[in-house]
Parts: structure tokens; C-alpha cells; sequence
């Protein structure tokens, strides 16, 4: 089982409500040039469809008015997390997905007032061209990972409430 962990921080506390936003509307996935469909507020039960557009940070090339990405597969919110000190969501992959596992994007408030966004995953390759190239699924999913923080972070700033010395 591969574990991992990316953790960043985003900032002074009061950025919670906009990061909240963006972590329970699958924006940070579309930060980090992951498409989720169909796209609607997080709740348990969910099923969303992932795919990775190739082109990012630029939009995906259309051709034939078909958007070009590569499918990642589908996976089913588990659990949401909407407190007032942190908000996220866990889900777990369906067979369709490249990875089989677990994953949790959170946003939180630590003790010292600043906001920090933790991606955690726990997986094992799904497909069978990935478990024989482990260690290169390993690195994508670390990759991964630290896109969605400084997505996150990035959407933050460019909002115009993220001080710059932050």
C-alpha cells in the first residue's frame, strides 16, 4: 500500500471560507488540471468521473468539439468534512479508476490561526500497466498531490484577498 502525504500552507485563517469553496466544489481538482463531471457541491454517495487534461495549465486541446484528456477513472465521495475550523472530503476509487484506494483533500485551521490544505492518499496501483510501473505511479501520485496544494494556494491569491506576505 502506498501512502502519502502533501501538506501546505495557505495562509491567514480568514482564507477558510474561500478555500472551503473551492476543496467542496471540486475546483481544487480543476486548479491542478483534473476535470470532474458532473460537477455539483460534494455530499456522500457521490459518483464523479475524473480525467487529466494533458495541455495543463492551458485548457484542454479541443478537437472535433471533443475536449482531448486522458481518463483517470471514477471514484465515490465517502465522507464530507464541513466544520467550522476545516472543511474536505474523502473519497474512494470505483474498479474504472487507475489507482485503488483512498483519498483525502482537507482544508484546516491549525492552532496557530493560519490555514493549510493536506492531500492524503492510500493506494495501490488499479490497472495493470501501473502495477508494473509502480514506482512511476508512485511519483505521478506525489505530483499529483503537490499540484492540488499549489493550485489551491495559487486560486487563493490570484481571489485578491491572499496577502502576499502570507
Amino acid at each position: 500500500m502506498n501512502r502519502l502525504e502533501q501538506t501546505l500552507d495557505l495562509g491567514p485563517a480568514e482564507l477558510l471560507p474561500l478555500a472551503r469553496e473551492a476543496v467542496l466544489t471540486w475546483k481544487l481538482q480543476e486548479s491542478a488540471g483534473v476535470i470532474a463531471r458532473p460537477v455539483r457541491r460534494v455530499h456522500v454517495g457521490q459518483i464523479i468521473d475524473l480525467w487529466l487534461n494533458p495541455a495543463w495549465p492551458l485548457p484542454a486541446i479541443r478537437l472535433r468539439g471533443r475536449d482531448l484528456t486522458v481518463p483517470i477513472g471514477s471514484c465515490e465521495v465517502a465522507e464530507v468534512i464541513d466544520t467550522q475550523q476545516a472543511a474536505g472530503f474523502v473519497y474512494r476509487t470505483l474498479p474504472s479508476h487507475l489507482e485503488s484506494g483512498e483519498k483525502t483533500f482537507l482544508v484546516s485551521v491549525g492552532s496557530e490561526g493560519r490555514l493549510a490544505v493536506s492531500i492524503t492518499s492510500e493506494s495501490v496501483p488499479g490497472h495493470p500497466l501501473l502495477k508494473a510501473a509502480a514506482p512511476m505511479s508512485v511519483a505521478a501520485q506525489k505530483m499529483m498531490a503537490r499540484r492540488y496544494a499549489a493550485g489551491l494556494k495559487r486560486m487563493l491569491r490570484q481571489s485578491g484577498t491572499h496577502p502576499r506576505a502570507a
